[in-house]
């Protein structure tokens, strides 16, 4: 596939990602600008999306995005296709300001590394797994790198440590956003290690301790962590997040990137799973209205029984660090949305059945699961003979 019909066709994807966010992308005008540019950072394909729309709305709010845009794009083709939609609005009779000579030809990086401890996170991904980086400046001879992934169940399942260029690692933080998605978010190096340490000691505790990691952190840290709050309460306020329709609006959630892979784990769901096995196998005869009734009333009991324990433990701290992900990323308002369920986790309120974010996810998991396994039934009943 050429280059052109690669980049169409992360056009086109884009562009569905964003009508299935309830983005218009057919009759847009001056007043989609700061919906459209709200979207940047979800993804490669949306970003390219979103650049090749505001090609298309002849507004002055339009090319003073793209114009910045243009200076800051650490991303070669969307790059171009900054200038591209630059050349349009040029075609609709705007004037296009070029950079200054002075102004340096290569884009800002992703990592902005100084002269102390740098430390980055991912986005917590559908099995609660982080990614997390340290990287302390050595010198002359580039920088020692600290990497771990930690998954909040089963502590730090993989860590590692490597001696690299500045440019490597922005190479590795780029390809990661390419390639999945993900961004690697500015985190204050303390809050990184303890999440490392505290997967460590989980690993541990479990038999899977990494042997190496405490000669790999010693570089960083030698002694245990410092008790810390967490570093999204310094960049939102916890005073309004309960405000307004949250509790309906915390579904939305759901439909950014990096939620679309969550489900609950298997054997969280299991007991549920069952019984909504049993209800469809019950003898009563059942008519619609009352089998999504009692699909329901199965729901609002894992809601309340799951998010209650240990799993809404588990959970808060996932939606705390989902917080400062949407909150780095630009996306404020579903920054505030995962912070008030992380808050409503930690206060055990258990008056969640009309939050619609856990009710979401539970009926997301359920269906997954009973997919899987009525896939799995089918297979292995049928007659024909695979090859």
């Amino acid at each position: 596939m050429s280059k052109k019909d690669l980049r169409e066709e992360a056009i086109k994807k884009g562009l569905e990602e964003l009508r299935y966010s309830g983005i218009e992308t057919e009759n847009i005008s001056a007043g989609s600008v700061g919906l459209l540019t709200a979207q940047l950072g979800r993804g490669h394909g949306t970003d390219l999306a979103v650049v090749f729309l505001l090609g298309r709305i002849a507004d002055p709010a339009a090319l003073e995005f793209l114009t910045s845009l243009e200076k800051r794009a650490a991303d070669k083709e969307i790059r171009k296709e900054v200038r591209r939609s630059l050349f349009k609005l040029a075609q609709k009779g705007f004037t296009v300001p070029r950079p200054e000579p002075n102004e340096p030809a290569n884009p800002k990086p992703i990592l902005k590394l100084g002269s102390e401890i740098e430390g980055y996170l991912s986005s917590v991904d559908g099995a609660g797994g982080r990614l997390v980086w340290l990287a302390r400046p050595q010198a002359g001879s580039g920088l020692q790198l600290l990497q771990g992934m930690v998954s909040d169940r089963e502590g730090l399942v993989q860590a590692g440590g490597a001696l690299l260029r500045r440019k490597e690692l922005r190479r590795m933080a780029e390809e990661i956003k390419k390639n999945h998605g993900v961004t690697m978010i500015s985190i204050p190096w303390e809050y990184g290690d303890q999440i490392l340490y505290e997967g460590f000691e989980k690993a541990r505790a479990l038999g899977r301790g990494e042997l190496e990691f405490p000669s790999l952190r010693s570089i960083f840290n030698a002694s245990k962590p410092k008790p810390l709050s967490h570093p999204v309460y310094d960049c939102l306020s916890t005073d309004d997040v309960h405000s307004g329709a949250w509790r309906e609006l915390s579904r939305s959630l759901l439909d950014e990137p990096e939620f679309r892979p969550w489900v609950l784990d298997e054997d969280w769901v299991k007991p549920y799973l069952e019984k909504v096995g049993t209800a469809q196998e019950s003898r009563l005869v059942l008519n619609q209205v009352q089998k999504e009734e009692r699909f329901a009333s199965i729901v609002r009991d894992a809601v309340r029984e799951l998010f209650s324990g240990e799993v809404g433990r588990l959970f808060q701290k996932r939606m705390e660090d989902m917080a400062l992900y949407l909150y780095e990323t630009k996306r404020e308002e579903q920054a505030k949305l995962a912070l008030a369920l992380a808050l409503q986790l930690k206060e055990e309120n258990l008056g969640m059945l009309d939050i619609s974010f856990f009710t979401g996810l539970v009926q997301k998991s359920l269906v997954f699961y009973l997919s899987q396994a009525k896939t799995k039934a089918a297979e292995e009943t049928s007659l024909i003979v695979k090859p």
